[in-house]
């Protein structure tokens, strides 16, 4: 096994899209089998020394970032182990990069459908955060997918769950290899949500391990369901002249399954000022929705915008106009990010989504906060068909920023409120633990540290990450 312990060479596996600083690391494991995996946890776990698993380096939250301690990288264990076109199943090792296994999938007429935007991301990253994807409108998240997982555990115990074998009894206990865990007694919102662990009454275990951000075991291979490849699509983008047929058009596009909407997102007019450089094209107007769907709707689309204030159409159907559309959709977060170096800021970014029937409610919160606020630059943009927008605040001080973490402790709590979740597609990882608290309690957090401390007996894996490591303290750790 490769270990690497100059810190040049470290460098690179302490960066993410979360813009995280404070990441150190002593060493980094490279194991190329699932024998030095179990080595190097068992060394950390003699030693009590932390251990971070180290994914893709897409994610915003700063999971596989180590504060001191050691990093293990899957990236050596990068195998497609095989694909099963007749079970429409794929078997595939951690550090499997998604794109690369799309590809292949291109072979067989198949597709992988929780694929994420960030294509470079691993696949078994994808699992430990529950990943959503450009299609999780239509298809869902990562979690859907998935139907096996082969897990270390930090004591070195090898297990394997698969979906449909181990589920939580009356009394709230899963028995995972040869241990046994009593479920937390809080609920998972039956929304887009990838907020601690996940609990359902009943659960089946490999739930438990989907979205646990790399705190329960290290995930070596991993069995994933497929479907056959898509047909044909393409890509629209209505720009309106009006706000007030937003939810008119959203409930028939939601309704009318012969629209086949794949993905349903939106863009407030200040997100399209940062897109005009690039689109200059794009007409003054108050927002417009991105929508992909099956090219054989394309007509019923046409025909339902007719009754609407759209001002202008773009209709991506040909390679070229649809990845134009695709750059148009992809684009939005390259320039936010240039513009904050650019005034030297960081933006602090909403991930918040709520039940259907509170969504309109929420939306117009959104609205009434930066009106009472205009004095601090805001976009509004993301996925609308799964009522789930990102609200970002651009504050030019620190003055500013704390006013503006007032707002977004605010929005949670409302957000809360209405059964909706503090963290919808990115996770907590080591940013927003305060939040996660103010969802499920102390309680449900505790609930969280005991079943940690029994599944991850030693207490060194991917610490901080979902709650602080303090809380680890105490009989067991």
């Amino acid at each position: 096994m490769i270990i690497k312990q100059s810190q040049d060479e470290i460098q690179s596996y302490l960066e993410d899209a979360s813009n995280f600083r404070s990441g150190c690391a002593e060493a980094l494991y490279v194991p190329e089998n699932e024998t030095e995996v179990v080595e190097a946890v068992l060394e950390c776990s003699r030693e009590n020394i932390p251990l971070t698993i180290n994914g893709g380096g897409t994610g915003t939250v700063a999971g596989r970032i180590p504060v001191g301690g050691r990093i293990l990288t899957v990236e050596k264990l990068d195998r497609i182990l095989s694909v099963e076109p007749e079970r429409k199943r794929a078997s595939l090792q951690a550090g499997v990069i998604v794109d690369n296994f799309l590809k292949l999938l291109e072979k067989d007429n198949l597709f992988y459908p929780p694929f994420p935007t960030e294509r470079t991301a691993f696949i078994s990253g994808n699992a430990s955060t529950n990943a959503s994807g450009e299609y999780s409108y239509y298809f869902g998240p990562t979690r859907r997918y998935v139907e096996r997982l082969k897990i270390i555990l930090s004591d070195g115990e090898i297990v394997e769950i698969r979906r449909g074998e181990i589920f939580a009894d009356r009394d709230g206990f899963l028995k995972i290899g040869s241990k046994k865990v009593k479920i937390p007694s809080y609920l998972t919102p039956d929304i887009k949500c990838s907020a601690g662990y996940f609990c359902r009454p009943g659960m089946d275990a490999i739930d438990l391990f989907i979205g646990s951000e790399g705190t329960l075991g290290i995930f070596t291979e991993m069995e994933v369901s497929l479907i056959p490849a898509l047909p044909k699509r393409v890509i629209m983008a209505f720009f309106f002249s009006e706000k007030e047929r937003l939810f008119d058009f959203l409930y028939v596009v939601k309704n009318d399954k012969s629209l086949s909407a794949l993905t349903l997102e939106y863009f407030d007019s200040h997100s399209l000022d940062f897109l005009r450089p690039d689109f200059p094209k794009i007409p003054e107007c108050k927002f417009a929705l991105y929508v992909e769907a099956l090219e054989s709707s394309l007509e019923d689309w046409l025909n339902l915008v007719e009754g609407y204030p759209i001002i202008d159409t773009w209709v991506g159907q040909d390679v070229k106009s649809y990845q134009t559309l695709i750059d148009f959709r992809h684009r939005l977060p390259e320039n936010i990010n240039a513009y904050f170096k650019k005034i030297g800021s960081m933006k602090v970014s909403l991930d918040f989504a709520v039940p259907a029937d509170r969504f309109a409610e929420l939306y117009a919160y959104y609205q009434n906060v930066r009106e009472a606020n205009s004095d601090v630059e805001t976009i509004l943009f993301g996925h609308i068909g799964e009522n789930h927008l990102h609200f970002n605040y651009f504050p030019k001080d620190q003055k500013e920023k704390e006013s503006v973490l007032s707002l977004y402790e605010e929005a949670a709590r409302k957000v809360i409120s209405m059964g909706g979740t503090i963290a919808a597609e990115h996770g907590i990882g080591k940013l927003k633990h305060k939040y996660l608290e103010m969802m499920y309690g102390k309680e449900g957090i505790s609930q969280m540290v005991a079943v940690k401390k029994i599944l991850d007996p030693a207490c060194i894996l991917g610490l901080d990450n979902i709650f602080p490591r303090n809380l680890l303290k105490g009989d067991v750790c």
